[in-house]
Order: structure tokens, then sequence, then C-alpha cells
């Protein structure tokens, strides 16, 4: 049995080692505050849904950072280009990456030359929007069921676009081709934008995309939205119903999260989640999130891992039943 001195000099030591373990952390967090930028790989064309919120967030980090916080977009491979630059990145906090459903959706449909649970660690999840089936004003439909039963009388001239394969509305058209037997052909293109021009000009018919990137399309008046592929309505377009409503099963919200390389200091990361919490309080991205069709949805790094384990086993069982690959 230790005498009372003895557990005294104990305690004393383990408090010495917490104060130590305690200024060592700092020490690190204060490390990454240099003058090398912070870069947010974007593993897509600029313009689209990712691009939007990566470089919102990249503003808004910069300021509170102190730091200058960047975007590089590095698209290809339905993402996995720029996901694997990230991975292979010098994991010094100078390099983040900027995911979303399809980062969930790779595993199952690609063989990964990084591995997405081990490769990475989890900074913040950020927010999460609903996508919409949208089509140029001139198109003779105004509802989903009339635009299938338009696909169905045009067979193999509907076309739908996507930001690539194996992107997010990739998986999404599939699942609303499956679920309501619509005539699409689907047409890849390297980012949402791109697909979201054509579709403005009226050289494809169809797109299914996250609200957030079609806002500037919509405002303009050149295409017009016939459901909410989500759970809800959307508050910015309170009239248009979603696909449950409408008898189609289908529920394809994206969402964008933030992780860091594997070995990134565990007190910059932190630092970051934080950071990142911090700008998802803001009143302002609040309103920010919801004027772009979306919702900020700050989640603990615990709940935000789970979350993305859950994500990837159910898109892993919707490529098995819809047989989507990657080419």
């Amino acid at each position: 049995m230790k005498k009372p001195s003895d557990q005294l000099k104990t305690s004393f030591k383990k408090a010495l080692i917490s104060t130590m373990l305690l200024v060592l952390a700092i020490g690190n967090v204060q490390a990454q505050d240099t003058t090398k930028p912070i870069r947010i790989i974007v593993p897509f064309a600029p313009g689209g849904s990712n691009d939007i919120v990566g470089r919102t967030m990249a503003q808004q980090l910069s300021v509170r950072l102190k730091r200058n916080v960047i975007v590089e977009n590095r698209a290809g491979g339905g993402g996995s280009v720029g996901s694997e630059m990230a991975a292979r990145a010098e994991a010094d906090g100078s390099t983040l990456l900027l995911i979303s459903s399809t980062f969930a959706m790779n595993p199952s449909i690609m063989k990964l030359s990084y591995d997405p649970v081990k490769s990475f660690t989890p900074v913040a999840m950020l927010g999460m929007g609903p996508s919409v089936i949208a089509v140029p004003t001139s198109l003779p439909v105004n509802t989903v069921k009339e635009l299938i039963d338009y696909s169905k009388k045009n067979p193999g001239r509907v076309n739908i676009g996507t930001a690539g394969v194996g992107s997010f509305q990739h998986f999404a058209i599939e699942l609303f081709k499956t679920r309501s037997g619509a005539d699409l052909t689907v047409v890849h293109y390297k980012g949402g934008s791109p697909a979201l021009t054509d579709l403005a000009a009226g050289h494809i018919q169809v797109s299914l995309g996250s609200l957030i990137q079609i806002q500037p399309f919509l405002k303009s008046g050149r295409i017009k939205l016939l459901a909410i592929a989500g759970p809800n309505r959307a508050a910015m377009v309170p009239a248009v119903p979603t696909l449950k409503e409408e008898g189609i099963d289908v529920d394809a919200s994206n969402w964008w999260a933030l992780l860091a390389p594997t070995g990134t200091p565990s007190a910059f990361v932190e630092l970051l989640h934080r950071e990142a919490n911090a700008v998802l309080a803001d009143a302002e991205m609040k309103k920010r999130f919801t004027n772009e069709g979306a919702e900020a949805m700050p989640m603990t790094r615990a709940e935000f891992e789970k979350f993305l384990v859950s994500e990837t086993a159910k898109w892993a069982r919707l490529a098995k039943e819809t047989g989507i690959k990657a080419e």
C-alpha cells in the first residue's frame, strides 16, 4: 500500500505529464500557424456545389485562422483523383480535402489507390442540401410524371447530365431511373457546372443535381424545377414537390465535409474542427446555406465519422442494386 507521500508524488507526476502534453499540443498548433497557405483540395471542377462550399469555407477559415486558405480544384475519376492527391499530401496541416456524398460512393464502384478510412482523419461535417430535378424552360413538361411520360414517348432522345461517372449525380440518376421507369440517356461531364450550362442551353434535357449549384441558372429563368429529391420541400422553392410526394421513392441529398491526411497533428485537427463549427454557427453563414437551398450541419468528429461509415454502406447497397460501375 502506497504511503500518502508516495500517492502525492504520483499525482504530481501525472499532473506534470498532463501539463507537458498540453504544452506540446499547444506548441504543435502554434507550429502550424505559419505563412504557408492551407489548401482545400476540391476534387471536382469549378462551379459545382463542392466548389461553392469549399470556397465559402476557405474564405471564412482564412479570417478565423488569420492564415491564407485557398481552394485547389483537382477534377477527375469521380473525385478520386483529388482525393488521392490529398491522401498523399504531407500531413503537416497545410492540406485539407473537401468531400461530398461521392466520397462515400467511390469505394463501391472503383479500385482506389488510397484507403478512404485509413488515409484520412475526419475534421468537420459542414452541411447538407437536397437535389432537384431540373429541365430547360423550353421543355414541354411541368411535372415529374409529364417528364417520365415524355421520355417514354421519345425513347433514347431525352438526355440527363451528370458531373461524371460515379459522381453523386450519377448515383442519384440511376436510382431515379430504377424507381421511376423513365427512359433517360445518361451523359457524363467533367463537373456539375458544364452539365448545367448545357442544360440551360437546351443541349441536354434533364439534370438531377444539388439545389445549391442550380441557383444561378434558376434565377436566370433558363431552367425550371420539377421536384425535390430530398425528404422535405425546400424553403426557398416551397411550391416544388418532393419526389416522394409524386409517388417516387427517391431521397438523394448531397452533403459536404472536410478531411485531413492521416498524421496531421491532432491538436491542429481539433483547432480546425472548432473553427469550422464556429463558422457554421454564425448566423450569416447559416443564412448563406439557407439561401443556397442547403443547411449547415455541424457534428462532433465522432458523429461525423459514424455518419461517413453509414453513408458508405448505404451507397454500396445502391451500387449493387443498380449495377453502377466506374469506367
